[in-house]
């Protein structure tokens, strides 16, 4: 419980002016800002309205299976329902969910310490440094990213497991594993690669491999637990074959800069007394920093300079504090931290080459991603450190050595938190059609210039908003796929209002179309108004509101 307290404190301090403002502000008013919104918003709505169907969301009509465009935050979604129940407030609960993501984030690697063996101020530790290091921290606008929270609470349940056999520790680690997949994607690659990893080296280190116990373990609640992310995935696997997807290895090297480069105001003080570019020439903030850093190295040289554990010596968390324990945790979690940086490494070193089409590992699309899960096993290595390191120390000294570290790695990692006022404003327009008998097909206009994709991609994302207030299907979409034919039909629909843009509305089955006049120039919304006018063939005005005006389309 005070770990927890200390981490709420740190998630203010760090996350301000955002933990202060969480329903008025975002980090960025980016597209992918308004995705996770609309993703959580239409959640919360097939929860009570098609939970069956849930992935046939409204967006790119007449596809199915739109959520599985890119990441469902299911899981993240049963925290904002609530918010988006009672306040509808998009901005409040996805704001919340991030920060959200901190707190069970330390809290997690603070128990996934405790779990191996870490003293409780070394546990305080790794929470500090998975909760809040840079390459994790910086990723709450990534809400897909960020919420990797239930990773080390899974791995502690598999260590467990793996030292007492209890079948409730096997049915949490398969339930926490549930949970993360249909949180993020990426958490569930990263929980399996580790899940496997510490299956091998448990057997490597004697442990039997005892398969027919294992599945007995499991049993019929195993395969409950397991179930909803079988369901899951079946989408995801149908949309990847109807849309031809293949994962290539185009763009998918970052800087070697980004491993070097850190937003935090100690470290760009450091970078500016060696004159240094490194953030300039970044595309990526993946240093952890310099405490997490030199802990985990005492951790690892703490095991080099003592004798090699005896090799039948197994992790023991009911004997917390071993030094043959620790010894084999800061080997496991060297591994697991070597590997994810090699992974996440570029070109003439870089894993991902040969790894890249394997089944799982194809979902990710960045692999300098895997550093979030480095810096997991960065974190326990820190709290094994600080152990190495305050072992001679009574209990009085230990806790006040923690307390500084923490208060060091929280002036490490501070830095300048850039947020901007944002409110998602439905016109009244999209308010009315929710009043209207359904079901319709809905189109909104006019659609940015395709060559400034930026404000393409964002008045698509704000159509999509538009879309909570009536939740009909719609031909507007942004995701990680962009479905071959909306791309040529949103090139027809930039013409707008010319007849062949009118023809393919028409013909994409769209039966109502929304156009903004306020999104025009006024002497251009003239000329497109009585242009309007001459289409009254297919196009009939049912609704005027504000700035906005309803057309029926007729075939």
């Amino acid at each position: 419980m005070r770990a927890a307290v200390l981490y709420i404190a740190l998630t203010l301090y760090l996350a301000f002016p955002l933990s202060v403002h969480p329903g008025s502000r975002v980090m960025s008013a980016s597209p992918d800002a308004n995705l996770f919104m609309w993703t959580l918003a239409w959640d919360a709505h097939a929860f009570v309205s098609q939970p069956l169907r849930i992935f046939d969301a409204n967006i790119y009509y007449p596809e199915p299976r739109t959520l599985a465009y890119s990441e469902n935050l299911i899981g993240s979604a049963f925290f904002a329902a609530p918010i988006l129940w009672m306040t509808g407030n998009m901005v409040l609960a996805m704001n919340l969910v991030a920060l959200l993501s901190c707190v069970l984030c330390a809290s997690g690697a603070y128990l996934l310490a405790r779990r191996i063996g870490v003293s409780a101020t070394g546990a305080l530790i790794a929470g500090v440094v998975f909760g809040f290091s840079p390459p994790r921290f910086f990723r709450l606008e990534q809400l897909h990213l960020g919420t990797i929270q239930w990773v080390p609470f899974a791995l502690a349940s598999a260590h467990a497991y793996l030292s007492h056999g209890r079948r409730r520790d096997l049915h949490w680690t398969l339930g926490l594993f549930t949970l993360q997949a249909l949180t993020s994607g990426h958490g569930a690659v990263f929980l399996l690669l580790s899940l496997l990893g510490l299956t091998i080296y448990a057997v490597a280190r004697g442990e039997p491999i005892a398969a027919g116990r294992r599945l007995r373990d499991a049993g019929i609640a195993g395969v409950l637990l397991l179930l909803p992310t079988a369901l899951m995935l079946i989408p995801y696997l149908l949309v990847q074959r109807e849309m031809g997807l293949r994962r290539t290895l185009e763009n998918w090297a970052s800087s070697w800069a980004s491993f070097g480069a850190s937003p935090s105001y100690v470290h760009g003080w450091i970078l500016e007394r060696f004159e240094s570019t490194v953030n300039a020439r970044a595309d990526a903030y993946l240093f952890p920093g310099y405490l997490p850093v030199l802990l985990a190295v005492v951790a690892v040289l703490g095991v080099i300079v003592r004798r090699r554990p005896a090799s039948d010596a197994r992790l023991r968390p009911d004997k917390p504090g071993t030094a043959v324990e620790a010894a084999w945790a800061t080997i496991f979690y060297a591994l697991v931290t070597l590997v994810a940086v090699w992974l996440s490494l570029g070109p003439p070193l870089g894993l991902w080459p040969l790894v890249y089409w394997l089944p799982g590992l194809n979902f990710i699309r960045v692999p300098s991603r895997f550093m979030l899960l480095a810096i997991l096993g960065l974190a326990v290595l820190a709290g094994l450190g600080f152990d190495r390191l305050a072992a001679a120390t009574g209990r009085p000294r230990r806790a006040v050595l923690a307390a500084a570290i923490v208060l060091l790695m929280a002036a490490e990692f501070a830095s300048p938190l850039e947020t901007e006022e944002y409110r998602v404003d439905i016109p009244p327009v999209d308010r009315w059609l929710a009043t209207q008998p359904a079901p319709m097909v809905v189109a909104e206009l006019p659609l940015a210039s395709p060559r400034s994709l930026g404000a393409w991609e964002r008045r698509h994302t704000t159509f999509m908003l538009h879309s909570t207030a009536h939740w009909q299907k719609t031909i507007e979409g942004y995701s990680g796929i962009r479905p071959p034919w909306h791309a040529e039909l949103y090139e027809t629909l930039a013409s707008f209002p010319e007849r062949r843009s009118i023809d393919a509305l028409v013909a994409a089955g769209v039966t109502r179309l929304v156009v903004h006049a306020d999104y025009y120039g006024q002497e251009e919304w003239q000329a497109v108004e009585a242009r309007l006018a001459t289409y009254g063939d297919h196009l009939a005005l049912v609704h005027t509101e504000g700035e906005g005006r309803v057309y029926a389309i007729r075939p």
